[in-house]
């Protein structure tokens, strides 16, 4: 069912492509899906894009759009606030609560745009950093009040663990007066969704995506769950007019067919299918001292190899292989990391006999 809706072969085709003529044959560093959307479907939105009047604005009524969003969430339509992607809607978050002067408190490490706005934009905020094994330090959580908006990432981008949910629900309930923020957009990957809680909580806004679960990086369209009144607030900060003809003809047209969904839902099992193998295949063949790999509800493995020369030195022979990876080592409590998207079982095979390579005849992971 996958193949019907999703192209492989342009990334088989890719994966053929000498070193020499295309360096990265494998872009695994932004947590895309490997497949690409077939042309068919492609043509589809194109007809409906030729159709439009491009001397025109694009509808900014996307009522339609949120009560598709809302039926595949399970929410109502005054749940949903529709955005162009949603870093677009992350850093209007954050620049709306830091107009209001509340106090922000952000999971650290978590998504680099978070720290990367604030600091930009002179934003100031308390990290809640986590444990030194990358977990959740409940026992530190920086103290929240009225004016507080704490933020999470869950599962965490870039080391893929989950916050509990009876955790995000007591500070729900114990802090009515704080806003909390849930960056919810790998949720698809993982077994825990906060998404349902805003039907009980008026101070929670979950983020989501469609750029993670589905093949649509490109279409940059995303979205936020929260109730009734906050979704409300929430649209009026959104820029008229940014979400692009191209986004919402394939919203309107394909993205919410079931037969699509269906395919995308598939693809998602296969993604976890490839990262929990992985995650076994190189917990099984290195050595935790030298490459460990954290556990993920992401799309993604974080691996840290605890040398500085040989993490240097992987980070060389995957550029030279053409195997890009994210380098998240600048990151709080992520020295010598690098973050893996799950790509297709052939990209991950060419990966994972990439690092047995290096073990065994580089000695890369051997400190001389």
């Amino acid at each position: 069912m996958v193949e019907n809706f999703f192209n492989p072969a342009l990334q088989q085709a890719a994966i053929r492509v000498p070193v020499n003529q295309h360096k990265s044959r494998f872009l695994l560093d932004k947590n895309e899906l490997s497949h690409d959307i077939d042309l068919a479907l492609k043509m589809e939105v194109m007809h409906k894009l030729l159709e439009a009047n491009w001397n025109r604005y694009p509808c900014a009524d996307y009522k339609d759009i949120e009560s598709s969003i809302a039926n595949y969430c399970g929410l109502s339509q005054e749940n949903i606030a529709l955005g162009p992607g949603s870093a677009n809607i992350i850093t209007t978050l954050l620049n709306y609560f830091a107009l209001n002067q509340k106090e922000i408190v952000i999971t650290q490490p978590s998504y680099s745009l978070f720290d990367y706005h604030c600091k930009t934009y002179n934003i100031p905020y308390k990290p809640w950093l986590l444990t030194d094994d990358l977990e959740y330090d409940y026992a530190n959580l920086p103290q929240l009040n009225e004016n507080s908006v704490l933020i999470i990432t869950s599962p965490n981008n870039p080391v893929g663990n989950s916050i509990e949910f009876e955790t995000v629900e007591n500070l729900l309930r114990n802090n009515p007066k704080s806003v909390i923020i849930v960056d919810g957009v790998y949720c698809e990957f993982s077994k825990t969704d906060f998404t349902p809680l805003v039907k009980k909580y008026d101070n929670l806004i979950v983020l989501r995506s469609f750029s993670k679960a589905f093949p649509v990086a490109g279409l940059r369209l995303g979205y936020l769950c929260a109730a009734p009144g906050m979704a409300a607030l929430i649209k009026k900060l959104i820029l008229q007019f940014s979400i692009t003809p191209f986004s919402l003809a394939f919203a309107r047209n394909i993205l919410f067919k079931p037969s699509f969904l269906e395919a995308s839902q598939k693809l998602v099992q296969q993604i976890i299918s490839e990262r929990e193998y992985m995650y076994l295949l190189i917990k099984e063949n290195f050595n935790p001292e030298q490459l460990e790999v954290f556990k993920s509800e992401g799309n993604f493995l974080l691996l840290r190899v605890n040398n500085e020369h040989c993490f240097q030195k992987l980070m060389e022979e995957l550029s030279q292989e053409g195997i890009k990876v994210l380098n998240t080592s600048a990151g709080p409590l992520l020295k010598n990391t690098f973050r893996l998207s799950i790509g297709s079982p052939a990209e991950n095979e060419i990966v994972f006999q990439h690092l047995l390579r290096c073990r065994d005849k580089n000695r890369i992971f051997i400190d001389n």
